[in-house]
């Protein structure tokens, strides 16, 4: 007999946190694509006429047409996701504004979660301790989770 694995339970604060911290994987993807755009285009600026070593049956032109199409495709997906990080941030600023009242939580979220800076670097923008940046981050997410706390 199959054992079923229980799933756990995510609480409405770590959606939050999950919610809020998507930006930046998001951001992370359209760098990572960006990347491969740039190599794909640096192979095709540097390639070659000369086929005498090559055992492949394309030929460069075939090769060249490839890699461009792959560049469009990929160009077109670049920006989907661009277009989508827009939104995206758009929301999270409008749900911290909605639910975080306190400018300085406020601001620490804005400055952890649209900027990625690490919270200690953010207690330092702030000019308050680490600890306090601590706090306040934990009361500021305590209050984005009530987002969540239905779904």
């Amino acid at each position: 007999m199959a054992e079923h694995k229980r799933k756990k339970r995510v609480t409405p604060y770590e959606k939050a946190v999950n919610y809020l911290s998507q930006i930046e994987y998001i951001e992370e993807m359209i760098g990572e694509k960006q990347d491969i755009i740039d190599s794909l285009r640096s192979s095709i600026t540097g390639t070659s006429a000369s086929t005498e070593s090559e055992r492949v049956q394309t030929s460069p032109k075939d090769r060249l047409g490839e890699t461009c199409a792959k560049i469009v495709d990929l160009c077109e997906q670049l920006n989907r996701g661009i277009d989508s990080l827009v939104d995206m941030k758009a929301e999270v600023i409008q749900t911290i504004d909605q639910y975080v009242d306190d400018l300085k939580e406020r601001r620490l979220l804005y400055l952890r979660y649209l900027k990625f800076i690490p919270i200690e670097s953010c207690a330092k923008e702030l000019r308050i301790s680490r600890a306090t940046a601590y706090n306040f981050h934990k009361a500021a997410m305590q209050k984005i989770a009530r987002k969540f706390e239905n779904r």
